[in-house]
């Protein structure tokens, strides 16, 4: 599997930024919740199909626990069995446990940093975030202990999030299974994937989509990690509706404006749209004028992909 590294992201690094992303592994929803049936929770438990999952009877799941049962789900549905599911889980999570990608991610941050102060000075958060990086690899007691949070899987997901490209699998006939991250074409030079040939495609991307479109998950957005306090503003205040005018600057420095109905509501057609460039990260800035005269501006945060454990 190919690993992220720190090298490779761009933006501000720092420790509260690592930490926000640490919530995608955190567990904040029950099974019930999560959608899939419980008894076919229960048989992947036993299975080892849910190497991230706690042991024991009841569970609190995370967002990256919810994308991989949507991702078993998906390959259930389309026939794969069960033994093709332990093999891709092995692949994406036990493989990167035996390996401690965990000690490797550290080491990477760590180098990454130092090479930049070599550059120039770091700032406090990044100063900050290299010593938490140090005092988490020499700390021997807790590295002693296998962090389940850090897998291909996430790090997968995390693509997703960085350059909002298209992420997932790729099957084909004979078992064999490749990750994809998708620009404009399937075909990366570094791992040619041969779509001449029959497969099944499961995007994890749309997962997240549809995630995030879900009301009954709204509530989620931030205790998962996908939105901020400050994303999360926007959401909230359109549901208010005290939102007069949002004008919101893509990534590719388009400007997009939304203005308020007569009757003082936005389009919900629009908010789910806005919801999907929120969560997706797909915005530049965001300014918002309320219908009460107040203003409400920010820039988008590039997250560092850290665990917090």
């Amino acid at each position: 599997m190919e690993k992220i590294y720190p090298s490779q992201l761009n933006g501000p690094k720092s420790l509260k930024q690592a930490l926000n992303h640490g919530k995608l592994s955190e567990g904040v929803f029950s099974v019930k919740e999560s959608g899939i049936d419980s008894k076919i929770f229960h048989s992947w438990k036993l299975e080892e199909l849910l190497p991230t999952v706690p042991k024991g009877e009841w569970a609190d799941l995370s967002f990256i626990d919810y994308l991989w049962l949507r991702t078993l789900e998906s390959m259930r549905k389309f026939g794969c069995s069960k033994k093709l599911m332990k093999v891709v889980c092995n692949e994406l999570f036990v493989e990167a446990y035996k390996i401690d990608l965990r000690k490797i991610t550290l080491k990477d941050y760590i180098l990454d940093l130092t090479n930049l102060s070599n550059k120039r000075p770091l700032t406090i958060d990044e100063d900050e975030l290299l010593t938490t990086c140090q005092a988490e690899l020499n700390d021997k007691n807790k590295m002693a202990v296998t962090n389940y949070d850090i897998n291909y899987f996430s790090q997968l997901v995390s693509k997703c999030f960085i350059d909002n490209n298209e992420v997932g699998l790729v099957i084909f006939e004979d078992g064999s299974f490749s990750t994809y991250e998708l620009n404009s074409t399937l075909q990366d030079v570094s791992n040619p994937i041969d779509l001449s040939i029959p497969h099944l495609l499961i995007p994890i991307s749309s997962f997240i989509k549809e995630f995030i479109a879900d009301e009954e998950k709204e509530l989620f957005l931030t205790s998962t990690g996908i939105l901020n306090e400050q994303e999360y503003e926007v959401i909230r205040q359109l549901r208010n509706r005290n939102v007069k005018r949002i004008i919101v600057t893509l990534n590719k420095k388009e400007i997009q404006k939304i203005e308020t109905e007569h009757s003082g509501l936005i389009n919900e057609n629009d908010i789910e749209q806005l919801k999907q460039i929120l969560g997706l990260k797909k915005y530049g800035s965001i300014e918002i004028h309320s219908r009460d005269g107040g203003k409400l501006s920010f820039t988008k945060s590039n997250k560092i992909y850290l665990d917090k454990k």
